[in-house]
């Protein structure tokens, strides 16, 4: 008896027990009775549901508490907590939901130029060179092949170049309404522009001109064949005749229909169109080359045409098989055509004019006088519209 009163008094004086000693019924918050406490190895994966998370835990598991989901024993928690599991659990908002992580999008960069380069221009035109039986949208510098059995060369400024399989060639520049065409032998050659239109086929050149600036309401009729020049106006009642002898009056005829689009009559003449002739405009486009200069200059070899744009915009096409010379510049307006048979310019410049010279015939007008000259006699309406005989 004694021993044991002196253990209970050795007890309540320990230092390790706290300040002091401690009353009885201090003791008995512990439990006495409770199992020694051994640190659990047992792991918990990321995937599975905790005790904690399910409320009750057991005796000898792990639980996650508070929302940073702090893991502690179940014994300690027991032994030190006036608070059960359950009442944790219910108390603390439970984790949100994973986000689900979502590849990054892939950007790619384009980067833009204004003239292609070389090597560009090669990958370029090598992936143009496919057969393409439908109209396709295509960028600047490239031949395209159209349903119709034409292949297409869209320049800058509004240009495009159209060729046909046996090598009738049609220039078209879209800022001032300009189109030149020249047939696949050269024997015919057809241009309209806003000074006027000229139709060449064979020996006979029709000629209709009219002043661009519309200083006048003008219109000039003239036709060049074997026997001179013939011209009227649309104010005169007579049709004048200039040949060797002189200038006079004539019962010939000039048939020049305004309505009439001579530049598609003389570029679809004579040839094969139509979706039967694609397969063989592929190895053409494809035999195709260029060459990118200095200035912005592009030179291509297409279909037995060297097509050259400048860098103002300024069009030439020649062929060297039959002799012909095609010149526009959408700037000032100025066009030129030249075969074996007839040279025809025309500009909407400073010196607005339409010109036509076939062998030793020509005929020049500036706007205002419309002048024709054959063998040596020259005559033609003034500005008045009025007949004059130089």
């Amino acid at each position: 008896m004694a021993d044991k009163t002196q253990n209970s008094v050795l007890l309540a004086s320990d230092p390790s027990a706290g300040d002091g000693p401690q009353s009885v019924a201090a003791k008995t918050k512990f439990n006495p009775s409770a199992k020694p406490f051994y640190l659990s190895s047992k792991k918990v994966g990321p995937n599975q549901q905790s005790q904690g998370d399910a409320g009750d835990a057991g005796d000898d598991g792990i639980a996650y508490i508070g929302p940073t989901r702090l893991p502690v024993s179940t014994r300690v928690w027991n032994a030190i907590s006036s608070y059960s599991l359950e009442e944790i659990g219910t108390r603390c908002p439970p984790p949100p939901p994973p986000v689900p992580v979502r590849p990054c999008p892939r950007i790619t960069t384009t980067t833009y130029s204004r003239l292609p380069t070389q090597a560009n221009l090669q990958q370029l035109i090598l992936r143009a060179c496919t057969y393409q039986p439908q109209p396709v949208q295509q960028s600047p510098f490239l031949p395209a092949i159209l349903p119709n059995g034409v292949i297409q060369l869209r320049l800058r400024d509004s240009v495009d170049v159209d060729l046909t399989l046996e090598g009738s060639i049609r220039v078209y520049s879209g800022r001032k309404d300009i189109a030149i065409a020249v047939s696949s032998n050269g024997a015919a050659v057809a241009m309209r522009h806003p000074n006027g239109i000229i139709f060449q086929h064979g020996p006979r050149v029709d000629i209709m001109a009219y002043d661009a600036k519309r200083n006048n309401s003008y219109i000039r009729f003239a036709k060049m064949w074997n026997k001179g020049i013939s011209l009227t106006s649309d104010g005169s009642a007579l049709i004048y005749l200039v040949d060797s002898a002189g200038t006079r009056t004539t019962c010939d005829m000039l048939n020049m229909d305004l309505e009439t689009d001579y530049v598609n009559q003389v570029f679809y003449n004579g040839i094969v169109c139509g979706p039967q002739v694609l397969p063989s405009l592929h190895p053409v486009v494809q035999g195709a080359s260029f060459t990118l200069g200095d200035e912005g200059q592009i030179t291509y070899e297409l279909n037995g045409f060297r097509i050259i744009q400048s860098g103002d915009g300024l069009v030439k096409v020649y062929r060297p098989s039959h002799r012909c010379v095609i010149r526009t510049s959408p700037t000032n307006g100025c066009a030129t055509v030249t075969t074996n048979l007839v040279h025809c310019t025309a500009s909407l410049g400073a010196t607005s004019h339409l010109f036509v010279r076939r062998e030793e015939r020509r005929m020049h007008f500036d706007g205002a006088t419309f002048i024709v000259r054959n063998a040596g006699h020259s005559a033609g309406f003034d500005e008045f519209n009025r007949l004059r005989v130089y």
